[in-house]
């Protein structure tokens, strides 16, 4: 009996044909260029969530009414985004999930580091349940929220998140965040350490996460994921540097996993003016555009930085089909969205100029 191979295409229709054209039919709910600048038009923050109701907005900002100002855009975009990540959950393939599961890591670790800080600063857990994002855990994050002092550690602990945490930590580098948890809530210094652990460690899951699933794209994702740590480190380096901390503080800091060698950190940290500092770090992101009208602040640094990012992304993926890659470039799309959305209600409070705005958005 003659067996014939399927061809490769037809597997790959076969395996991603649903989920590819259920999230091509999601890119069209996305907010288009127009709909930004209507959105940057209007006056209030009132009237912004008023158009995003004619959008897949509608139902979270009902389910957010209660909050008012840039609150209600923060909150219903995050409890979009969490909808969104789950429909993507139900859509592909079984062997795909840890990749997904693994960006989404990065929510649980965010949501941490929201409930440490408010521990610090006394604030009750209802008051910042509705700004976590839903992965499934809150009872988990109600609990660690009632821990008190040297307990909270253990606490963590207990949690999935923490279980996985110390699964792949090193005995010494656990005893190291021992340390760390129980002065985070007794010394700001040491929170922003913790900080940055806790990033080395949402990179650690995704990159766990990805190569489980492998494959070209996610070799991609791999590599982009390794560049969100080298811009979080430049920015981590020109805020500590503006806040004169000493040439030897600064690395402790930093998160780890990222491309930048302890040489070229050390010349960031010594660079004499800004003009040394863009051509440095020109060197890494190729893409980073700063007009030359513009002063180097912190902010302008980190939206140039942000729009190099999305350029590499977008590159990544644009020729995506009929593979998982279709389904990450847009959940990088919809997170670039939520960032956008609350960037403008943000601004919109600050009275921040309409020209302004549209230069702190990323487009892709």
């Amino acid at each position: 009996m003659i067996k014939f191979a399927i061809p490769k295409i037809e597997l790959r229709a076969l395996k991603y044909g649903y989920a590819n054209a259920r999230v091509s039919s999601m890119k069209g709910t996305l907010i288009d260029e127009g709909t930004y600048d209507e959105l940057i038009r209007v006056r209030s923050v009132e009237g912004m969530a008023e158009l995003l109701q004619r959008t897949v907005y509608k139902e979270d900002l009902i389910a957010s009414s209660a909050h008012s100002g840039s609150e209600i855009i923060e909150i219903a975009s995050a409890r979009n985004f969490s909808r969104t990540a789950k429909k993507l959950l139900r859509l592909v393939p079984k062997k795909d999930l840890p990749a997904i599961k693994a960006l989404l890591r990065k929510w649980d670790l965010l949501n941490m580091k929201t409930i440490i800080h408010a521990k610090i600063k006394g604030v009750k857990y209802n008051d910042i349940k509705p700004y976590l994002f839903d992965t499934g855990i809150s009872d988990e994050w109600e609990q660690l929220m009632k821990a008190e002092g040297d307990e909270l550690f253990n606490e963590m602990k207990k949690t999935s998140l923490g279980r996985e945490m110390l699964s792949v930590g090193t005995a010494a580098f656990s005893k190291n965040m021992w340390e760390i948890f129980n002065n985070a809530l007794k010394n700001m210094n040491t929170f922003v350490q913790l900080e940055s652990i806790l990033d080395a460690y949402t990179y650690l899951f995704m990159d766990k996460g990805l190569v489980e699933v492998g494959g070209k794209e996610i070799e991609a994702v791999r590599k982009i994921l390794k560049k969100e740590i080298d811009a979080k480190n430049i920015l981590i380096i020109e805020r500590l540097k503006r806040h004169k901390f000493s040439r030897e503080e600064i690395p402790k800091y930093l998160i780890k996993g990222g491309t930048l060698r302890h040489s070229f950190i050390e010349k960031l940290i010594d660079a004499p003016d800004t003009q040394t500092l863009f051509q440095l770090i020109k060197t890494k992101f190729r893409r980073l555009e700063i007009k030359e009208s513009e002063s180097l602040s912190l902010i302008n640094l980190e939206v140039a930085l942000e729009k190099a990012l999305a350029a590499e992304k977008t590159t990544a993926f644009h020729m995506s089909i009929l593979s998982l890659g279709v389904v990450l470039g847009f959940m990088l799309l919809k997170e670039e969205e939520m960032n956008n959305l609350r960037k403008i209600a943000k601004a919109k409070e600050f009275n921040i100029p309409e020209s302004e705005i549209k230069e702190m958005l990323v487009m892709v």
